[in-house]
């Protein structure tokens, strides 16, 4: 990956995008209610590449020089390798130590299982062991069956980079 992690602004058309970028470690602005004009602001004040579909979305930003990526198609792996290789990112993994949070994009961290006692279903608690919690909207992870087809997302998308 690059020595500076990049952050992203994503347009309302591509909310699953914008999760698995969070998913996969990426500090992901996303709001499905964000008019392009609002976009381009936060792209520019805080320096986020909008990924986008929209065309006229993408000229508005690179007229004031904010970084695009133009995304063509909808199968996620595709979308994901398209990100990559205009911004030059590879080696892709879920890593719960460096996720952040699907629904807020609020930093994830470890929990004591104690802690989330009554949070969770009563069979997740008893078969799981280590769980996480988003610092802002205090939503509570773990790795079940999800987790391997996440993986398996990830592997995807490197072996496309290869």
């Amino acid at each position: 990956m690059t020595a500076h992690k990049p952050t992203f602004a994503v347009d309302a058309m591509l909310g699953n995008l914008a999760r698995k970028l969070r998913l996969l470690g990426y500090d992901t602005r996303y709001d499905s209610k964000v008019e392009d004009a609002e976009l381009i602001k936060i792209g520019e004040k805080q320096r986020r590449i909008i990924v986008t579909k929209d065309e006229a979305l993408t000229r508005g930003a690179e007229k004031v020089g904010v970084q695009t990526v133009l995304i063509r198609g909808n199968d996620e792996v595709e979308q994901i390798y398209q990100v990559a290789t205009k911004v030059g990112l590879s080696n892709f993994t879920i890593d719960t130590s460096s996720s952040r949070c699907v629904v807020c994009n609020g930093k994830i961290s470890p929990i004591e299982k104690i802690r989330i006692l009554g949070k969770v279903p009563e069979g997740i608690y008893e078969r799981q062991e280590k769980f996480w919690v988003c610092s802002d909207c205090k939503k509570i992870y773990w790795e079940g069956t999800h987790f391997e087809k996440l993986q398996e997302f990830a592997e995807k998308i490197n072996q496309r980079l290869k």
